[in-house]
C-alpha cells in the first residue's frame, strides 16, 4: 500500500500572532510546519510548542524583505522534502502608527506593508510554487483584512487588496493543477498585539467587547478545513471570511465559540470573488 506523503506548510511571519496561531494548529493537525520569522528566541518558542503538541515544526529565520532569504527558505523547503502542500503568505509590517489620521500625519515607514505585506508574499509564492506541483494536492492562502474596515491607512488596504487580487490571479494559473489559492479575512484577532491593546485603549476594548475576538489558532482551523475539502477548486480565487468558511465546515473557535462575520460592518468582497455567498 502506498504511504501517504507528510503535510508540508509555510507559514511566513509565524513567531506570533496569527501566523503563530495557524502554525500551532497546523502542527497539531501533524503536518510539518515551517516555522518562520526575524526573531530566533520567538521562532524556537513556537517550533517548542508545536512538539510538545505533538507536531513537527522547524524554524527558519527569514527577513521576509529580503528575496535572498526568501529564496533560502524555499530552497531549504525543497532540499529537506522536495515539495509543498501549503503556503500561507501572513508576513507584514506593523507600525503603531497605523491608525493616524490622516496619513500624513504618520510616518512614511507606513509604505513598507507594500513591500512586506504584498510585494514580499508575490516572491514566496513564485519561489512555491513548483514544490506546490510536486506536492500532489496544494493550497495558498493570503491573510488579507476586511476592505471597508477603516481603521487602518491607505497602504494597509492597498496591500490588502493586492493579496485579495493575486489569489485570484493566482487560482487562473494554477487552474490545470490541483493547486488552490484563496484570501483570507480573519475578523478582529486575540493577537499579541491586539490583547495588550484592549487593555490599553478604549476603542480596541470596545471592539473587543462588542464584536469579539478570534482566536489566533481559529485561522489555523479554517486553513486546515480548506486544505482538506474534496471540493476546494471550487473556492479557489476566492475571497472568504473565517467566521463564514469556518460555519461552511462546522469548525468552532476555542470553547465552542463560533465568531460572527462582520461584512454587515466592513464590507463584502468583490461579488465574482465572494464564493460562499452566491
Amino acid at each position: 500500500m502506498k504511504k501517504e506523503k507528510e503535510i508540508v506548510a509555510v507559514i511566513t511571519g509565524s513567531s506570533k500572532g496569527i501566523g503563530k496561531g495557524i502554525a500551532k494548529e497546523l502542527g497539531r493537525k501533524g503536518a510539518i510546519v515551517y516555522v518562520t520569522g526575524r526573531d530566533r528566541e520567538s521562532i524556537d518558542d513556537v517550533v517548542r510548542e508545536i512538539t510538545q503538541a505533538g507536531g513537527h515544526g522547524i524554524g527558519v529565520v527569514c527577513d521576509m524583505s529580503k528575496d535572498k532569504q526568501i529564496e533560502r527558505l524555499f530552497k531549504q523547503v525543497e532540499k529537506k522534502h522536495g515539495y509543498l502542500n501549503i503556503l500561507v503568505n501572513n508576513a507584514t509590517s506593523l507600525n503603531s502608527q497605523m491608525g493616524v489620521k490622516p496619513f500624513w500625519e504618520a510616518t512614511i515607514d507606513l509604505a513598507n506593508i507594500l513591500d512586506v505585506g504584498l510585494r514580499s508574499h508575490h516572491i514566496a509564492t513564485w519561489h512555491a510554487a513548483r514544490l506546490l506541483l510536486a506536492g500532489e494536492r496544494g493550497l495558498i492562502v493570503n491573510i488579507s483584512f476586511y476592505a471597508d474596515a477603516k481603521v487602518h491607512d491607505p497602504a494597509y488596504y492597498a496591500s490588502k487588496a493586492g493579496l485579495d487580487k493575486l489569489a485570484a490571479s493566482y487560482a487562473e494559473h494554477f487552474a490545470p493543477f490541483n493547486v488552490s489559492a484563496v484570501s483570507l479575512w480573519p475578523g478582529f484577532v486575540a493577537t499579541e498585539t491586539m490583547v495588550e491593546l484592549a487593555d490599553s485603549d478604549p476603542k480596541t476594548r470596545h471592539l473587543r467587547d462588542t464584536l469579539g475576538f478570534e482566536s489566533p489558532e481559529f485561522c489555523g482551523r479554517v486553513v486546515w478545513g480548506l486544505f482538506n475539502d474534496p471540493n476546494l477548486k471550487t473556492l479557489s480565487g476566492s475571497t472568504l471570511l473565517t467566521a463564514e468558511v469556518a460555519k461552511h465546515y462546522n469548525i468552532t473557535d476555542n470553547n465552542g465559540y463560533l465568531p460572527n462575520s462582520l461584512r454587515h460592518l466592513y464590507g463584502s468582497p468583490p461579488a465574482n470573488h465572494d464564493a460562499l455567498n452566491k
